[in-house]
């Protein structure tokens, strides 16, 4: 399947933004040392997480890391693209907390990371389980975003976003490539209930849909995506995207940067989508990060409760 040089992806985040909705994303080298950070911003309407790595890392004078590879797969016949999509639970509009904070919202992206032996004892745990280390990541994430967030523990609606570079002909690396589905999560679910979850939209070919849908814009041009964007906007509430972006290694001494810097991304979240987060595994270590969006009126305090139990949550596992 050919892919357009334009970034059909990327009018929907222009369009957004005109709306007053923020497309930043912060790409954090962080020192582990001394904690110092570095950061490039960069904005969604432009690339990707993985096309962001590539641009931050030519940024801070760093050799781009080689783009970590992964089965190419064929795309499914056209009409299998339009299946239905597999029965899943039924999430509700995320009841979120009302925070009476001291603090002003958090806006800034909270970062912290694994070891190099807690990294390799999850990746052992999930493959004991037979699932895949996202599905840990996004459990233990609703997790903590119930535990710390909203008024009880619900099923939420995440956002899962699937990279396309395997499956599409690439005019560029450093461009919007990605589709996406949606999950419902219950905090009393299993490991292998997400792991399955996953599994039955990628099979079903939701994220081809998306894909196809996303890209209205070959059609439309940037004036149809914002009137369609401006109606879509106030849609329904889900959790957040999850944003993770798999195993990568980096050369952080070519930019004289420490060799065990941490790195991690993180976008800004939006009023229906108000949980974003990162995850990663950069030199066999696991780096997450974590912003809540000003609309939930979390301070940085919430922000560290929440990232704290994400990360007792997985080691709850090992």
């Amino acid at each position: 399947m050919t892919s357009s040089a334009t970034d059909y992806i990327g009018m929907w985040y222009q369009a957004r933004a005109k709306l007053g909705v923020d497309d930043r994303i912060d790409f954090m080298f962080v020192d582990r040392a001394t904690g110092q950070r570095t950061s490039v911003i960069l904005r969604h309407r432009d690339c990707d997480g993985v096309g962001g790595i590539l641009v931050s890392a030519r940024r801070v004078g760093m050799t781009p890391p080689a783009v970590p590879g992964g089965k190419q797969r064929t795309p499914p016949p056209f009409w299998r693209r339009w299946q239905s999509d597999p029965v899943g639970k039924q999430a509700q509009a995320p009841q979120w907390c009302h925070f009476e904070t001291a603090g002003e919202p958090s806006v800034k992206p909270l970062m912290q990371w694994l070891n190099e032996e807690q990294t390799a004892a999850l990746y052992r745990y999930a493959e004991n389980q037979k699932v895949s280390l996202n599905s840990l990541l996004l459990l233990a994430l609703h997790r903590a975003v119930c535990a710390t967030l909203m008024v009880r523990p619900q099923p939420g609606s995440w956002c899962f976003p699937v990279n396309m570079r395997n499956a599409v002909v690439i005019p560029s690396q450093e461009m919007n490539l990605s589709s996406a589905f949606y999950l419902t999560v219950c905090p009393q679910d299993q490991p292998g209930d997400i792991d399955q979850a996953i599994r039955a939209n990628l099979k079903a070919n939701v994220h081809w849909r998306f894909w196809h849908l996303a890209r209205i814009g070959r059609f439309i041009g940037q004036r149809g995506v914002d009137w369609l964007c401006a109606r879509m906007l106030n849609g329904k509430a889900h959790c957040g995207s999850f944003s993770s972006l798999g195993e990568w290694q980096m050369d952080f001494r070519s930019a004289g940067m420490a060799a065990d810097t941490a790195f991690c991304c993180c976008g800004p979240g939006s009023p229906n989508h108000p949980v974003a987060n990162g995850a990663m595994v950069v030199n066999g270590r696991l780096n997450l990060a974590l912003r809540l969006h000003p609309s939930l009126g979390a301070d940085a305090a919430v922000a560290q409760r929440c990232l704290q139990h994400w990360i007792k949550g997985l080691l709850e596992w090992i």
